[in-house]
């Protein structure tokens, strides 16, 4: 017997995604917004100094790992763990949105 692993992403992408395709144009915007600040505080309030400069450096920046480990004078295996508890912190956060 196969078993499908669950992942909580998988139905709030296909929400998310309906609920955008449904609302106005106008509404997308505002929500966006919205989404967009409340983002930037998470980020902001939420992430340690390192959190941070990772966030900023990989999704920002389109710095690679081993780009950021230099920078930052740190090993990548330790980036890679400043970004996984940066998005676990945010994925946290996400229920405000």
């Amino acid at each position: 017997m196969t078993t499908k692993k669950l992942s909580l992403c998988d139905g709030i992408e296909e929400a998310a995604a309906f609920y955008s395709y449904s609302m106005p144009k106008e509404r997308k915007t505002e929500r966006r917004k919205r989404m967009e600040s409340l983002l930037k505080r998470a980020v902001k309030y939420e992430l340690t100094e390192r959190q941070k400069n990772c966030i900023t450096y990989y999704y920002f920046e389109r710095r690679t790992v081993e780009e950021i480990a230099q920078l930052m004078g740190i090993k990548p295996t330790t980036v890679y763990k400043h970004l996984k508890a940066a998005r676990h912190a945010l994925k946290k956060c996400i229920i405000y949105l």
